[in-house]
């Protein structure tokens, strides 16, 4: 039974701001060292005492707002390629009999247990012999194939009555138009939970990033935030960029957290919704 006592609830409140505070603490942290001079940022005091903007003007005098861009019209090509690919599938995997499903199926669940540094070798040695290297196309495709988002939407089909299909085709629909006029738009909450899942997976990679591209202009925020602290490693630069760093991070970060909080609910609705076959 539920413990409604007040011991109960104190308890219940101070586990919640422990958490909270655990969880929130490194981000606030990030946040007063992107704003300390950099004289200041070895200093691991929670509150500082002088408030600066010259890391962000230093972080925008490197090529992070070329990187942003990068990173945002990659997780953008690959959440619109990755749902139209996954849609197509799991749509066809829920409504279809056919044979070898189950068993094309259990592959595209088996591939969710191969580790990214397996395959990152054969989709470079792809890329590479079709000419894609240090483009876009070599992050995008291999993003866009994500079996996790694939099964969610499955599952979502999976729960469409059958007598809504078979209206739809005696009303002389073909079955593309069932899928796009008729399914489609009942799994509204599914594709909001998948696109978001396909986006954060797009704006957080860096392997694959870090082995397709191999010109600066062409990083990602988690590569060319990497390439920066390299450049601090090796003494390349005569002027410590960590300024620049923290002030990168939490600009690559500030989006994120924005997108999260306007569609959490969207987000929980459709995992939770989509999470058991009815």
């Amino acid at each position: 039974m539920r413990d409604t006592t007040l011991g109960g609830r104190l308890f219940r409140g101070a586990a919640v701001t422990l958490l909270v505070a655990f969880t929130a603490l490194p981000l606030y942290w990030l946040l007063v060292s992107s704003l300390k001079p950099d004289s200041q940022l070895g200093d691991t005091s929670l509150i500082p005492t002088s408030i600066t903007l010259a890391n962000y003007g230093a972080a925008f005098d490197t090529l992070i707002p070329r990187w942003m861009l990068n990173t945002l019209g990659i997780s953008l090509l690959t959440t619109v390629l990755g749902l139209a690919v996954a849609a197509l599938a799991a749509f066809g995997f829920a409504r279809y009999r056919f044979r070898g499903r189950t068993v094309l199926f259990a592959l595209v669940l088996a591939s969710l247990a191969i580790p990214e540094y397996a395959t990152v070798i054969p989709q470079f040695t792809i890329m590479r012999e079709i000419g894609l290297l240090n483009t876009w196309a070599a992050v995008v495709l291999p993003l866009a194939a994500n079996a996790l988002v694939l099964f969610l939407l499955r599952q979502y089909f999976s729960q469409l009555p059958e007598e809504l299909f078979d209206a739809a085709r005696l009303d002389g629909c073909g079955e593309f138009r069932v899928f796009w006029r008729v399914a489609l738009p009942l799994v509204r909450p599914g594709l909001g939970a998948a696109g978001l899942l396909l986006f954060l997976n797009a704006w957080n990679a860096y392997l694959l990033p870090l082995v397709m591209l191999t010109d600066s202009s062409q990083f990602t925020m988690p590569v060319g935030l990497a390439f920066l602290h390299s450049q601090l490693n090796f003494s390349v630069v005569q002027q410590s960029p960590w300024g620049a760093i923290t002030a990168g991070t939490v600009i690559s970060t500030a989006p994120l957290l924005l997108c999260l909080l306007i569609m959490q609910r969207q987000f929980i609705k459709g995992l939770t919704t989509g999470a058991v076959k009815a």
